[in-house]
């Protein structure tokens, strides 16, 4: 297989991460370290199509295709899609598949006993193959593509025969017929490739690659005479171009093709004949990674050819291999370890991973054992102490292989303390106090005394190491412990401090700087205090804390506290607590890396947190951790900068400096679109898709991705962001689905971003405007606006002078009308008054009339008649008093012309009328009073008139009432009189309204703004 080759030939993957030896369940042989692999796995609960794996492949997005004697399938880490064929169609590969490799493109070809297929990864679809030129095959036929050369030519086993597949022409050149259907390459893709081996019914054939006359093939392991080397041989590794391993029904052997001596490794340490299935090389290591018929996965030590690690199915291990005969071996180049597992499906790892070396398991010292670790100690001397609940205490050398003493058995141990002596004080769960003599190994009990008479026992929190002082904290307060020569612990009781403190029941002393101590009440306050000469000064309170504190550490000028509640930070230079946590979490215990950043061990796993960015990683019972729950405080920083924690099943220990944290090269991919909720035709295939224009109503779009990370996809962290939408960065944990609904049009680019690799997929989308909205539609709707708006100016115009005209003639017609009245007037009055005094003076004697004085009286009379009703006519035409005096004066001019008739009686108040108005509205005002009293004189037969005009909030109101028998409004015909009227109205621009009724009168009210109207005072 190349793949194997590949990774040997260029050396791509880091080197594997260095960690400690587990005593039960690994190895070690020739000063080897295996490296404890945990599994997960792929099943057919879990997607996958058949549990019996073929081929594996890992293409250019960084998917994992796997095939299977029943179905191609797709992984990610997460989901587990399935291709089978249906229906006969040549489009799709056989469900059988033999082999997938990749070309440039990123396509696949596949081959299977069915065809051989291309996977167009921009398409998303299958095409087969044309051998029309060249190679004759039945409508069903064997299929192994194995080799892409230089010239793109595509090697492939088809039908009993290899050929050469030229892409370019489609012809089919025939190579040779040496094989059994399985063919190995030495070279990776894309160079010349001269020899390659394929696999007979029994053996191997080395063939010559443009040897047409099969005159130089090899063959080896096939008909030897010794029968037990006639071997089935199921893969190989090429270590050079002459040095070859083979995995084979024999075990493991390895050949050198040019002196064709061979040597046979068979034996390991549960089988003395294992049987060899799948090779491949360790990445960065002397190793192979051999995999067998039934003894699981082994590794293969080169330079000492030994094997020297096993890995096998443990029924009560779900992280251990779920089957022992491994079929198929594939590294990616994320280190990635895949394994097909007869009839289980697919096991994988990653071989780079931090993986949590675990010690102290129950049958380490015997079966009934008790290994929840309550505290962790390495002395001066180099041992490891570790005490447990009730198990007693453990004494190991420093390489934690074989426990040297087991003490105080059946008994919980609370407290290890180093002294500078080198002595240990030894708290026990019972009360009872020890002192380790590290020069005479013994331990020696301690008597307990307090310098005070205290209710009943007290209970002991925690002592504490403060400079070259113990200091211990109680339920009754602080003491200061000393050692008496007499074996006696003595507890000084700090009554300043302890009476300064509101509830002296304390949990924990905590060292800062410049003699500084941080003291927490049991689950109430948290104080600073000064020590001084062995005694504590009361500073302040910081903060209250309905919390515990399990465990803290300092770096640099922050001390984080390990609570109840959390990961909180105390300040040093400000002595303050941060009040937001930084992991939400019950926090156990922290230690720090020589890289200042901190391992946090809580209730549910190990964190690891980045002081530097706040980047978190949560680690799990899959990472290899004891258990999910660790002990408070039980965790201490060992030599070498290797830090170890403490949980109820044991230690786990981490070396930070050789092993990074695992975040695996990985790039999020999006696996499907969904557009209003439904597949859209125009997208092919969602992984390759990086442009996406839409309609305007296609605006609702559902965005599935996947973290493409095969370990722990769960918890990698991807931020996505729709820039030009809402342009908010949004985190989320594992593959997930983002929806975006209703989208406005526009141009947008969805972002996903991995934290850990800063690897980002970009989808540009591009929703159109609808037509209402695009450019040429807002350019026409305005032309549109402005051919519209001149056309109507042109038809206002038109109508305005059109209304001119006819209020022109209604001016001449009201002209006329007006002269024709004021003719017949004149003629009806004046002239029938001259007339008759004509008459008059013709028909009677002058000279009698004369000296009767009588034509002078009569003369008299028709004169003045005649002179006041000539005077009454130009007042009605032009009043000369509404010029000269205004508004009010003329009206009662007017009132009082009429009153003298005695045909009506006027009624005028105008004593809310306080404003000097324009000549315009008073004459128009004056006029319309003049039409309503003739309307009411000529048609109302009322006997009274009320006429009020007022000035109120910037109107000028006047009203007009009669008592006359009315008219019914909207019928009336609509003479002389309304029409003036009307005109007048509009001329001023005031409001007109009226209210008639037959048989109630009329009442006219008209109001006009007084703004427009007034007039101008001098003195502005």
């Amino acid at each position: 297989m190349y793949f194997v080759n590949y990774f040997s030939e260029f050396n791509l993957l880091k080197k594997l991460c260095g960690i400690f030896c587990c005593i039960s369940f690994y190895l070690s042989v020739s000063a080897q370290n295996a490296p404890p692999l945990l599994f997960k796995h792929l099943t057919l609960e879990d997607g996958l199509s058949d549990p019996i794996i073929r081929t594996l492949c890992s293409d250019k997005d960084g998917f994992l295709w796997i095939g299977t004697e029943n179905g191609l399938n797709r992984f990610d880490g997460k989901t587990c899609i399935t291709y089978k064929k249906k229906n006969n169609s040549t489009a799709f590969p056989g469900n059988y598949i033999t082999n997938i490799i990749e070309d440039r493109n990123g396509d696949l070809i596949i081959g299977s006993q069915s065809n051989l297929v291309k996977y167009n990864r921009i398409k998303d679809n299958f095409k087969s193959y044309n051998f029309a030129k060249g190679a004759k095959l039945n409508e069903n036929y064997y299929s192994f593509p194995f080799y892409i050369d230089k010239q793109q030519n595509l090697w492939v086993y088809l039908a009993g025969n290899v050929y050469k597949y030229n892409t370019k022409d489609s012809t089919t050149k025939y190579i040779t017929t040496y094989s059994n259907g399985y063919l190995f390459s030495p070279l990776p893709f894309y160079n010349k490739l001269d020899w390659f081996v394929s696999r007979g019914v029994k053996g191997i054939y080395i063939n010559q690659a443009d040897d047409v006359k099969e005159q130089h093939v090899q063959e080896f392991f096939m008909n030897s005479t010794n029968g037990n080397l006639n071997s089935h041989i199921e893969d190989i590794y090429f270590a050079s171009d002459s040095l070859l391993w083979l995995g084979s029904d024999n075990g493991l052997l390895k050949l050198n093709i040019k002196t064709r001596q061979y040597e046979r490794f068979n034996g390991c340490k549960t089988s003395k004949n294992i049987s060899v299935t799948a090779i491949a090389k360790y990445p960065g290591k002397p190793w192979l990674i051999i995999g067998t018929r039934s003894n699981g996965l082994l590794l293969f030590d080169l330079p000492t050819k030994k094997f020297f690690a096993e890995y096998n199915h443990q029924p009560d291990n779900s992280f251990s291999l779920s089957g022992n005969f491994i079929r198929k071996i594939y590294i990616d180049q994320k280190q990635n370890l895949f394994l097909g597992i007869n009839g289980y499906g697919l096991d994988y790892t990653n071989l780079n991973k931090v993986i949590f070396s675990r010690y102290l398991d129950k049958n380490d010292v015997s079966p009934n054992f008790e290994n929840d670790i309550s505290v962790i100690l390495r002395p001066k001397n180099g041992q490891f102490w570790c005490g447990t609940k009730n198990a007693g205490l453990l004494i190991y050398h420093s390489d934690l292989t074989k426990p040297l003493k087991h003490e105080f058995l059946k008994l919980g141990v609370a407290q290890l303390i180093a002294l500078d002596n080198g002595n240990i004080l030894t708290v026990l769960y019972n009360g009872l106090f020890f002192i380790y003599d590290v020069k005479k190994q013994k331990f020696k009990a301690l008597k307990v005394k307090f310098s005070e008479k205290l209710n009943g026992k007290a209970q002991i929190n925690q002592i504490s190491k403060i400079g070259p002082d113990l200091f211990a904290a109680t339920e009754y307060g602080i003491a200061r412990v000393t050692i008496k020569p007499e074996n006696e612990l003595y507890f000084e009781m700090d009554q300043a401090i302890n009476r300064a403190v509101s509830w002296p029941n304390i949990q924990r002393l905590i060292p800062s700087d410049n003699n500084q101590v941080i003291i927490q009440t049991y689950y109430t306050s948290i104080y600073l205090a000064r020590l001084t000469a062995g005694k504590f000064i009361f500073i302040k309170e910081l903060t209250r804390s309905p919390y515990g504190i399990n465990g803290s550490i300092k770096v640099d000028k922050i001390i984080y506290l390990a609570t109840t509640s959390g990961l909180l930070k105390f300040n040093v230079a400000t002595n303050t607590i941060e009040k937001s946590t930084l992991t939400d979490l019950n926090c156990r215990s922290v230690l720090a890396d020589q890289y200042k950043n901190l391992w946090v061990a809580t209730n549910n796993g190990m964190y690891f947190y980045n002081t530097k960015n706040s980047n978190q990683t949560r680690y799990t019972v899959s990472d290899g951790l004891q258990s999910m729950v660790f002990n408070p405080d039980a965790a201490v920083s060992l030599k070498n900068g290797l830090l170890a924690f403490g949980g109820i099943n044991g230690v786990n220990v981490i070396d930070p400096k050789k092993s990074n944290i695992y975040t695996s090269y990985s790039k999020p991919q999006i696996t499907n679109i969904l557009i209003n909720d439904q597949l859209h035709q125009g997208i092919d295939n969602p992984i390759t898709t990086k442009y996406l224009k839409l309609d305007h109503d296609e605006n609702t779009i559902t965005i599935a991705f996947s973290t493409m990370d095969f370990i722990n996809p769960a918890q990698r962290k991807i931020v996505y962001q729709m820039i030009g939408y809402d342009n908010k960065k949004v985190s989320v944990l594992g593959s997930n689905s983002i929806r975006f609904p209703n989208m406005p049009s526009g141009n947008f680019k969805l972002v996903l971003t991995d934290v850990y690799s800063n690897e980002k997929t970009i989808l540009t989308i591009v929703i159109s405007s609808p037509f209402w909205q695009t450019d040429w539609f807002i350019a026409l709707l305005i032309v549109s606006l402005i051919i519209t708006a001149l056309l109507a100016l042109f038809i206002y115009l038109r109508w305005v002078k059109h209304l001119q005209v006819i209020q022109l003639r209604q001016m001449i017609n009201f002209q006329k009308t007006d002269r024709e009245r004021i003719a017949n007037y004149l003629h009806d009055e004046l002239g029938l008054k001259l007339s008759s005094l004509k008459h008059y003076l013709l028909a009677g004697d002058i000279n009698k009339m004369i000296d009767g004085g009588e034509l002078r009286k009569l003369s008299t009379e028709y004169i003045d008649s005649s002179v006041s009703m000539l005077r009454t006519t130009l007042i009605n035409l032009s009043p000369k008093t509404l010029d000269e005096n205004g508004l009010v004066t003329a009206m009662e001019d007017l009132i009082e012309s009429l009153s003298k008739l005695g045909i009506i009686q006027i009624h005028f108040d105008y004593s809310g009328f306080t404003v000097a108005l324009k000549s315009t509205p008073e004459y128009a005002i004056y006029r319309i009073c003049q039409e309503l009293i003739s309307n009411t004189i000529k048609h109302a037969e009322a006997k009274n008139i009320h006429i009020v005009i007022i000035n109120r909030h910037e109107k000028l109101i006047l009203l007009y009432e009669d008592d006359g028998k009315g008219y019914d409004f909207q019928n009336v015909k609509r003479g002389y009189g309304l029409y003036n009227i009307e005109a007048y109205i509009k001329a001023i621009k005031a409001e007109l309204n009226t209210d008639t009724a037959i048989g109630r009168g009329v009442a006219v009210t008209i109001t006009l703004n007084l703004k427009r109207i007034l007039k101008q005072r001098i003195n502005d």
